[in-house]
């Protein structure tokens, strides 16, 4: 073979070599909305594709584009090759506070800033609920201090905010669990604050806790699924009922609240869950209401609100979970 020859043929090893070498991508990044925003906290949402490399996910946020704060994503890690949404939970926000946020996204093939995108938490005001101006409201005492509204729905009189007491009608205290892996390993009483950030959506206790009888104040109890029942089909039934539970407007309702009257005065607002994983959703969306029902050794019955609907049905769920309670007066049904 002559040089030349030879030469070209390493020419061509060569090129079919450089042909066969992997091209690292850089990862593909979105960054989507704030939802669940209150006053001190929100949930930042996006979508990563990691384009095949093994891909770090993190979010910047601050009240400027300098993002001196960073929170890992959820997951936090990524690979193959499709969009996988991610999510990070804030707390500790300043009320009435714009932030900015993006996703930032790091793979073997660079890194990759996402969008500014921005939310305001909401101002002071959010922790005053909207009651019905037209109805008269009475007032109940629980044995930490705290005041509620009242109101009389038909033969049946309810508390018309979500109870927050920290001590059994006894004074035998509650244990507080803010952990998620200590949560998820409960069979004992237990109550939190959504995000572990006391609110003004109440308290959320597991089903033990309902299940000891002496959650409520003296002379009243949590409403078994038979006395919802007789609520909501005062209010029309389960697929409107709603309405007229709901408060009015979007102060803790997510947009568009759809078909929120509150004609009842019960006033009910979207605390949202924990589940029984340890981990919190749904703020601002959904209100979950635990009955004094147990459906199972496992489960017992709740009742749920939606921010998109009228209907106030229920459901079967995990006694681990955290929700919302309502006490109802003793004697009518």
């Amino acid at each position: 073979m002559t040089l030349v020859a030879l030469s070209g043929a390493i020419m061509v090893v060569t090129a079919c070599k450089k042909s066969k070498e992997l091209t690292l991508s850089a990862p593909t990044v979105n960054t989507w909305w704030a939802v669940n925003v209150s006053q001190t906290w929100a949930t930042l949402e996006g979508a990563v594709n990691a384009n095949n490399q093994t891909t770090i996910v993190t979010f910047e946020y601050d009240t400027n584009t300098i993002y001196g704060h960073s929170i890992k994503a959820i997951p936090d890690t990524i690979d193959g090759n499709k969009n996988v949404d991610v999510v990070a939970n804030l707390t500790g926000l300043t009320p009435a506070t714009k932030y900015h946020f993006r996703v930032i996204a790091v793979n073997s093939g660079g890194t990759i800033n996402g969008k500014d995108t921005t939310f305001t938490t909401a101002g002071t005001a959010s922790s005053v609920i909207v009651f019905n101006p037209n109805l008269t409201y009475g007032s109940l005492s629980d044995i930490d201090g705290n005041v509620y509204k009242t109101i009389q729905i038909g033969n049946q009189t309810w508390m018309a905010e979500n109870l927050k007491t920290t001590r059994f009608n006894d004074g035998t205290a509650i244990p507080l669990v803010k952990d998620g892996v200590a949560w998820t390993e409960l069979s004992t009483p237990a109550y939190c604050w959504y995000t572990n950030d006391s609110v003004s959506y109440g308290a959320m206790y597991n089903w033990f806790t309902v299940n000891t009888g002496t959650l409520c104040p003296a002379g009243w109890h949590i409403p078994s699924d038979t006395e919802w029942a007789t609520l909501s089909t005062y209010l029309g039934g389960d697929t409107i009922a709603g309405n007229q539970l709901k408060e009015t407007g979007i102060t803790h309702w997510q947009s568009p609240n759809t078909g929120a009257a509150n004609g009842s005065g019960f006033t009910a607002i979207p605390g949202g869950y924990r589940g029984n994983d340890g981990t919190f959703n749904g703020i601002r969306k959904d209100g979950y209401l635990w009955s004094s029902s147990e459906n199972s050794s496992i489960d017992a019955i709740y009742r749920v609100l939606y921010y998109d609907s009228g209907n106030a049905v229920s459901g079967n769920s995990d006694k681990k979970d955290g929700f919302n309670v309502r006490c109802m007066k003793d004697g009518a049904r």
